[in-house]
């Protein structure tokens, strides 16, 4: 009875001989003696049993499970016992060694199985789950309807009509970094640099911003705003730049700004440029060429260049938004390296029929982003708009700044990597999604579509026979479909021990198949299917047999005195 997927047998007995008797005109036949006539194990399902293990395997209605020994003979067996573990060769295996076969399984990216052909043993020991890069961030979160609207201090530097005189230039026009609050705090804040840049600033009696380099090289000022805090409003952002202008030879230069209508006067602070000329020679400075007539030896040559129709610049303004709520998502790579990537937001002015708009930036930190900036690096940013009712009117992506367009994260993974960031729910006018409510900003949930590689954790099987393999990067995937054989005549199957069974000329060829399909079984994972085996049944059996033994031996021991009889009739 404790035997898996083991039938009970049933005896079916016949007549030994038959014989005829003549009783006045009717002629009637009786028979004489009994004999077993066949054993046989009928196929009828077993109740399932739970067991707790997910590669214990029970089938539901018809079919069998097919093995092979991988080592002796090919010929396959078959089984209802669905006792199986993974084998020190990654094969799934039952008790005595003996192969569960199944169907190779491919899921394309949209998750469509195509199920192979050919039959199989089953190896689980090269499995692994390959790496996904984040394409998409959803978000649900909600941003304090009362947050006030960011407000700036703008500092101005005021640019002039510039006149250069002396040899070879190089000149970097001068920027504002955001949130400055006026010279006297730039000149606090850069002499706090100092010891590292090398830069001294001080204010002129004019008011102006005068910075020296104790280094002697180039001062380079560069207008950017905090990336977690929103867009400078600069020339630069048209493509322009004021006092920017380089001539050719690189001795560099520096200078004095005097007034808005003042020149800029510099002078050189390089290796003085040397050359040997001869009559004739072309020497060009910036875009102009001079010929050398005649010349002494050893004649130094002074060449002063003035820069024509000197244009009036105008000051250039840093706008800076102080962060009003932020978040943090680890994304991952194309190779499943994981990165951090901060979301912010800033509440700014509405524009057009917006009753209220929002800035968000998504922000790679120094240590991840990889465009060599010793920085925070904003990579993507958008304007969330939103309707009166506090529901996302709208969810744009403005700009992406990585160098090719996308996402680029240090660790040699690949670049460009697009994700797309998901505030709108659902659907539209939902509030799964981004909402401006009077509750403090927080978020909801965040997800993200990216994971690292993982190793084969656990194995499940479904009503179906899918193998599926849960990972430990938290994945599941379909590895293969066990396959399950039916016979015209089952009854014809051949025992041969270990509760496996071989075809014969009674029981036909196997048709395989998969579970659940054309009025096959289903399969049932954690059960085995016990044993068919009725105790109650088989007593009442036995007793019913003794006493049929009984009964044909008490007729032999009555015939005999009948016959005693007659033969003492005789005497």
């Amino acid at each position: 009875t404790d035997t898996t997927a083991f039938k009970e047998n049933d005896i079916l007995f016949s007549e030994l001989i038959s014989q005829f008797a003549q009783v006045g005109g009717a002629r009637y036949q009786t028979g004489r003696g009994a004999l077993v006539d066949i054993v046989r194990a009928p196929f009828r399902q077993g109740t399932l049993e739970q067991t707790g293990n997910s590669l214990d395997l029970a089938i539901q209605g018809e079919g069998f499970f097919m093995l092979k020994d991988p080592l002796e003979s090919p010929i396959p067996l078959f089984s209802r016992a669905g006792a199986f573990h993974v084998d020190n060769k990654g094969f799934l295996a039952n008790p005595d060694g003996l192969q569960l076969q199944g169907f190779t399984v491919t899921v394309d990216p949209s998750g469509k199985k195509t199920v192979g052909a050919a039959a199989g043993a089953i190896d689980v020991s090269k499995v692994v789950s390959l790496p996904k890069a984040t394409a998409k961030i959803s978000a649900a979160l909600n941003l304090f309807s009362n947050e006030p609207e960011a407000t700036v201090v703008n500092g101005e530097i005021p640019t002039d009509s510039v006149a250069i005189l002396n040899d070879s230039v190089s000149i970097t026009g001068i920027a504002l970094g955001a949130g400055a609050a006026g010279v006297d705090a730039l000149t606090t804040a850069i002499n706090t640099e100092t010891g590292s840049t090398g830069v001294v600033a001080e204010v002129t009696d004019t008011g102006f911003l005068k910075l020296t380099n104790l280094n002697g090289g180039p001062i380079v000022i560069e207008l950017n705003t905090d990336p977690k805090t929103g867009d400078p409003d600069i020339l630069a952002k048209t493509g322009l730049q004021n006092g920017d202008f380089q001539s050719a030879g690189g001795v560099v230069l520096t200078g004095l700004v005097t007034g808005s209508t003042g020149d800029v006067v510099v002078t050189g602070t390089g290796t003085k440029f040397k050359t040997e000329l001869r009559p004739g020679d072309t020497i060009t400075f910036g875009e102009k060429a001079y010929i050398v007539q005649s010349i002494e030896s050893d004649t130094e040559l002074t060449v002063t260049e003035a820069i024509d129709a000197a244009v009036a610049g105008t000051s250039e303004k840093a706008t800076g938004h102080a962060a009003a709520f932020s978040s943090q998502v680890k994304v991952f790579d194309s190779l499943g390296n994981d990165h951090l990537v901060t979301v912010s937001f800033v509440k700014t002015a509405p524009t057009g029929e917006a009753t209220s708009e929002w800035r968000w930036s998504a922000i790679v930190g120094t240590d991840d982003n990889n465009n060599n900036i010793d920085s925070d690096q904003v990579q993507a940013t958008g304007v969330l708009t939103f309707k009166s009712d506090g529901l996302l009117q709208d969810a744009t992506t403005v700009e992406a700044f990585a160098s090719t367009g996308g996402f680029d994260f240090k660790g040699g993974a690949a670049l460009d990597q697009a994700i797309a960031f998901d505030f709108l729910g659902t659907k539209a006018n939902s509030s799964d999604g981004a909402t401006q409510f009077g509750g403090l900003s927080a978020v909801l949930k965040q997800t993200q579509d990216g994971f690292s590689s993982g190793a084969l954790q656990n194995l499940s099987v479904d009503s179906k026979g899918f193998i599926n393999g849960l990972f430990t990067n938290g994945t599941t995937q379909t590895l293969a479909q066990v396959v399950l054989a039916t016979f015209p005549n089952q009854d014809g199957l051949v025992r041969v021990g270990g509760n496996s069974y071989i075809q014969s000329k009674e029981s036909g060829n196997p048709l395989l198949t998969a579970a659940g399909t054309a009025g096959i079984g289903t399969i049932t994972s954690n059960a085995l299917e016990v044993s068919t085996v009725d105790l109650t049944k088989q007593f009442v059996k036995l007793i019913t047999y003794q006493r049929g033994f009984q009964a044909n031996s008490r007729v032999i021991v009555t015939s005999d005195e009948v016959i005693q009889e007659i033969v003492n009739l005789k005497r």
